[in-house]
């Protein structure tokens, strides 16, 4: 018989970070230096400048008057995940900038179709499961999906 367990560890928060290494792998796969974190905590923040998240999914960033004018970088919460690629998508366009996106490959959806495939973003397959970190230490058990670089790159 079939039980379910959960794979992922499970937290009071939606805020994970990326570890430093594939962060730079990313970086360096594009020959990409981003200057603001898109989605980001004071504690992970990957550059200088970021767009700030909270305990209650208050995301600044996707306010609708914050605007990613500038090289960015993205690792959004897996719970809203198309409203973050639509805005990274939108904003490549209206601004002509380049965005590094650290996203689950659900390549089915729509917003997969529309904005990545269609968008002619470059995209890297990871493989295996990334091992976020929680409170700069390594989570026990790797994410739920696999993940995959975007990259919609400045014309």
């Amino acid at each position: 018989m079939w039980k379910l367990s959960a794979t992922f560890n499970l937290s009071k928060d939606n805020i994970w970070e990326t570890p430093p290494d594939l962060f730079e792998f990313g970086c360096n796969l594009f020959n990409f230096k981003p200057e603001v974190d898109l989605c980001a905590t004071a504690k992970d923040t990957k550059c200088k400048v970021f767009f700030g998240l909270n305990e209650k999914y208050n995301h600044s960033s996707l306010n609708p008057d914050c605007k990613w004018h500038r090289d960015g970088w993205l690792n959004p919460p897996y719970h809203n995940v198309k409203d973050w690629i639509r805005k990274a998508y939108f904003s490549h366009i209206k601004y002509n900038v380049s965005i590094l996106a650290l996203l689950f490959a659900k390549v089915d959806t729509k917003v997969w179709h529309e904005c990545i495939l269609h968008g002619q973003a470059e995209v890297y397959f990871i493989q295996g499961r990334i091992k976020f970190f929680k409170n700069g230490a390594v989570s026990k058990n790797p994410a739920p999906y696999p993940s995959a670089f975007v990259f919609w790159r400045a014309k």
